[in-house]
């Protein structure tokens, strides 16, 4: 896309709605401006993108989800009857 634009007495740009909400970065390089589409990942959810090997078990999870292939999961009847067996604390 190239159009030419005007910078309002505000500093402003627009570049269409269809950019409406999304993030960007911009970027000056002398007299030119990059503008790129972003997409931001909060700090604490971080790890995941910076560890390959748990990357890889997510998607091996999630593709085992869309398969149908799920665990049975944890016996709470088992986990229940452990707890009531458990001595009172006080």
């Amino acid at each position: 896309m190239s159009a030419l634009k005007t910078i309002d007495d505000r500093g402003r740009l627009s570049i269409g709605r269809e950019y409406a909400g999304r993030i960007v970065q911009v970027e000056a390089d002398g007299d030119a401006i990059v503008v790129r589409l972003c997409r931001v990942v909060p700090e604490r959810e971080a790890w995941l993108w910076e560890s390959e090997s748990a990357k890889e078990m997510v998607d091996r999870g999630l593709q085992q989800a869309r398969e149908h292939r799920l665990g049975d999961g944890p016996d709470l009847a088992a986990a229940f009857a452990f707890a009531e067996s458990l001595p009172e604390q006080e």
